[in-house]
């Protein structure tokens, strides 16, 4: 049997718990409400893949500027300024979502990017901010783009990170969370009157993991995993 190969996510405590790393090539769902940490996860993944040596796109879908990125990360640790237009790329979806006619038109726009070269080499990891946005814009095309977004995954074999929101009753987006190969999520409840950040990996292909939720930090550092507790 060939042995799957593995990406580290860059959390501290978490590869541990999914064998080594995210499944590549594999499209993981990053879900939970605001404030629960989705931005610094997807963030200190790329930065990750950027100390190694790897490439990676950060697509922007709606509400943020590509400037505004480093000054988000600038607070950890682990952002390098140096990555950022070199290892790490910023691209900003807005402007053609909506010109968009067709789903065609917005998956076109992802394939050109995640195809092209930075740097001298083939981006390993991409994220997608806030996909589940674009369902208000293709309507009864969105699922159909999901799929076909599982299909480029896997033809340029990279780790995709797609956020989405956690709507009242239930704790992910199902349409997403039915083309995922893995749901991963951040929680921020209140328990005792006191606010706690925890991380529970629902599902993860290939993947022998535990279940439940486990403590999640975010500090200077970004985020760290403590499986025991």
């Amino acid at each position: 049997m060939s042995i799957i190969e593995r990406i580290s996510t860059g959390v501290p405590g978490l590869d541990d718990m999914i064998g080594g790393g995210l499944p590549a090539p594999s499209l993981i769902l990053v879900s939970g409400d605001a404030g629960a940490g989705k931005t610094s996860f997807c963030t200190q993944f790329l930065f990750k893949g950027a100390s190694t040596g790897e490439r990676g796109l950060y697509f922007l879908t709606f509400g943020w500027h590509p400037e505004w990125i480093f000054e988000f990360a600038s607070s950890y640790e682990f952002a390098k300024r140096e990555y950022l237009g070199r290892r790490i790329r910023v691209v900003e979806l807005q402007s053609r979502i909506e010109r968009a006619i067709r789903m065609d038109d917005v998956l076109e726009a992802i394939r050109e990017a995640v195809c092209c070269e930075i740097d001298g080499a083939q981006p390993k990891r991409i994220v997608l901010e806030n996909v589940s946005l674009l369902k208000d814009v293709l309507r009864g095309d969105f699922r159909r783009f999901l799929l076909n977004l599982s299909s480029l995954v896997k033809e340029q074999r990279i780790v995709a990170l797609v956020t989405g929101e956690a709507i009242p009753g239930a704790p992910y987006p199902a349409d997403i969370a039915h083309v995922a190969d893995g749901i991963i999520l951040l929680q921020n409840a209140e328990v005792n009157l006191v606010r706690k950040r925890s991380i529970e990996v629902l599902k993860m292909c290939g993947t022998s993991h535990p279940l439940g939720r486990y403590s999640l930090d975010i500090s200077a550092r970004g985020l760290t995993v403590y499986p025991g507790l």
